[in-house]
């Protein structure tokens, strides 16, 4: 079954669909052995990963090949933050395409000014409905695959129009043809109730640990009606907390066997990146 497919079956089910954000391939294996249904490549994560901020600093090369990476790694449905579609409707055609080739089952556009900010910080800028909509329809229309999902996103829930313009930016969106509607970010649980109930069965949330939102539990997200639930950072904030002790311990104690002690073990990494697979392949073709 097609990456594009499992992902529209995931959703056609009813309750709440989680993904797990990622920056890499590795991390989409660990995803995938964890036992997720689908994989979430999250903007901020991915520009962290390379060492910027989430304003918007990578190229969408950067981006489509870092999801391509992924795509590799796991048999799991990826679904990529394209921030803005990296320009103008015109360039949006060319976005949805590279995704679309790099084998991501969908995607979603945000409503931000470029250059966009984090979706968790104020000072935001929102481009006009009307030139929205001209990128949702410049990616639908380009979209090879029609079951290639296409998110609709507006970042207004928390500038001056709040839940109102949200709701008419949102309803514009899905009009347009859009597939679902992400809002970023809600700062209450009663932001959180308004949007799914506006929205019911089309409501996509980010779960993260920004502070900004709240991170319900997911069965009060279910509860309220939300469709997808975006765990985006919670990944890449463990990798980035442990990694941050061990160097810590490792140059205080001038020995490894503490963060030693508290890994992995070698085995299970091995397994995770693939080593049997490729010693199996090894026993098959080579004489």
């Amino acid at each position: 079954m097609r990456a594009t497919s499992k992902l529209r079956k995931l959703l056609s089910r009813d309750g709440l669909v989680i993904a797990g954000g990622v920056n890499d391939a590795l991390g989409a294996k660990i995803i995938e052995e964890a036992g997720y249904e689908a994989i979430y490549v999250s903007g901020f994560c991915v520009e962290a990963s390379y060492g910027y901020p989430d304003t918007g600093m990578l190229t969408m090369t950067e981006f489509t090949d870092r999801a391509a990476s992924i795509v590799a790694s796991t048999a799991l449905p990826v679904l990529c933050d394209a921030d803005t579609g990296f320009g103008n409707a015109v360039n949006v055609v060319r976005t949805t395409q590279q995704f679309e080739r790099a084998g991501v089952a969908g995607i979603h556009l945000e409503d931000q000014l470029m250059p966009k900010k984090c979706g968790a910080f104020a000072g935001k800028q929102l481009i006009p409905k009307s030139e929205m909509i001209g990128k949702l329809h410049a990616a639908l229309d380009s979209r090879i695959d029609p079951d290639f999902l296409i998110i609709g996103r507006t970042d207004a829930i928390n500038m001056a129009g709040g839940l109102p313009e949200t709701i008419e930016r949102g309803s514009s969106y899905l009009e347009a043809g859009c597939d679902l509607l992400l809002v970023t970010v809600p700062t209450s649980e009663e932001q959180v109730r308004g949007i799914c109930e506006a929205f019911p069965g089309q409501a996509v949330l980010t779960i993260n640990e920004s502070g900004v939102s709240p991170a319900l539990p997911f069965q009060k997200y279910e509860q309220y009606g939300l469709k997808l639930g975006l765990v985006t950072l919670s990944l890449t904030f463990a990798a980035i907390t442990a990694m941050r002790k061990a160097a810590r311990d490792i140059l205080k104690d001038q020995d490894i066997s503490q963060v030693m002690a508290r890994n992995d073990n070698w085995d299970s990494i091995l397994e995770l990146v693939g080593f049997s697979h490729i010693n199996e392949l090894s026993e098959k073709y080579q004489s």
